[in-house]
């Protein structure tokens, strides 16, 4: 059965969860498996997204070329203050008084150190950038542990740039968009406006967190899991959503297994096979990430990407490096 190692308990209004530090799972115990579609919303931090000049008597300022941000920077500090989003960067903006600014920043993960000299228009101080604060995607859950309140998502990151914080919601598709011979297709969905869970993290095997007491697990299914060295080439499935937020079940055909020590997000290659699937979507589409894959009614993975030029084809992760991001071993018997 399962074992919590280490464990502490953190308490909030009406609610408490168990964070582990390390939990095992034996191969036979059961977890709850996903498919279904979830809202993805990532406090990104501050990106800028465009930029534009500042006109003032009659002169036009661009701050931020003298600084040198482009397209794609996020913003963390303002003359020492953090920057976690566009609240806190406003505030600093104010506190600045028009006078020059020490700035730090992020490219390709890199840090880099600036100033900047904010502008006085008729409303505020400017730099002259649009920015956003978040992203917002739509994913599927792969799998959700009932007695931590744990659950993963998406096999893959959703941004490259670090976050503060997040959330998830339920999901409603509404729309697929088939594919191209160049791009990818998609779902499309409406999203609920209440929060199911907190996002922990966002690392190279995806969306991972604590569901909430709006989180509903009384559809799903539990299962046993399968490691790596016990997943064979053949016939699996993947479970997801493509209409409402009804979970099905399409076959699939496993035609390539990577030996990997390591985490890595193409581990399992495969072939939808499923003529419902192929007739409704073309295969694998956006919003597919994280649908989880079982095998001999056992969860082996998650969907975490498909190819462009064939969506029949697509790559998968195996489970256990979603648990181990999350601290979870699957225990060898």
């Amino acid at each position: 059965m399962k074992k919590i190692i280490t464990f502490f308990i953190l308490f909030f209004t009406c609610f408490g969860f168990l964070t582990a530090s390390a939990y095992e799972l034996n191969k036979t115990d059961k977890i709850y498996v996903g498919g279904q579609s979830i809202g993805i919303k990532l406090n990104s931090g501050v990106i800028v997204i465009g930029t534009y000049g500042i006109l003032e008597e009659g002169k036009v300022y661009k701050p931020w070329q003298d600084a040198g941000l482009t397209e794609g920077d996020q913003i963390v500090s303002l003359n020492q203050k953090e920057i976690t989003d566009i609240k806190s960067l406003l505030k600093a903006l104010t506190a600045s008084n028009g006078k020059e600014c020490s700035m730090e920043y992020v490219r390709n993960g890199k840090k880099f150190n600036t100033t900047i000299k904010p502008v006085l228009t008729e409303q505020a101080y400017s730099l002259g950038l649009y920015v956003k604060d978040s992203i917002l995607g739509v994913g599927t859950l792969t799998y959700y542990i009932k007695e931590l309140n744990l659950y993963g998502s998406l096999g893959h990151p959703i941004t490259q740039n670090d976050f503060y914080s997040g959330e998830i919601y339920e999901a409603k598709v509404n729309q697929i968009i088939k594919p191209t011979r160049t791009e990818a297709g998609e779902k499309r969905a409406t999203i609920d406006s209440k929060s199911i869970g907190t996002i922990d993290k966002n690392t190279n095997t995806g969306v991972h967190g604590h569901t909430n007491e709006n989180f509903d697990s009384s559809s799903m299914e539990a299962l046993e899991m399968k490691t790596r060295d016990e997943i064979h080439l053949g016939d699996a499935e993947i479970w997801t959503c493509i209409s409402g937020k009804k979970v099905e079940k399409y076959k699939i055909n496993i035609t390539g297994l990577a030996k990997q020590k390591t985490k890595n997000i193409k581990g399992i290659t495969f072939e939808v096979t499923d003529d419902r699937l192929l007739t409704a979507t073309g295969g694998i589409i956006q919003g597919m990430s994280g649908s989880p894959i079982v095998q001999d009614n056992k969860i082996i993975g998650a969907v975490t990407h498909v190819l462009v030029s064939n969506s029949k084809k697509g790559y998968g992760i195996y489970l256990e490096f979603m648990l181990e991001d999350m601290g979870i071993t699957i225990k060898e018997e």
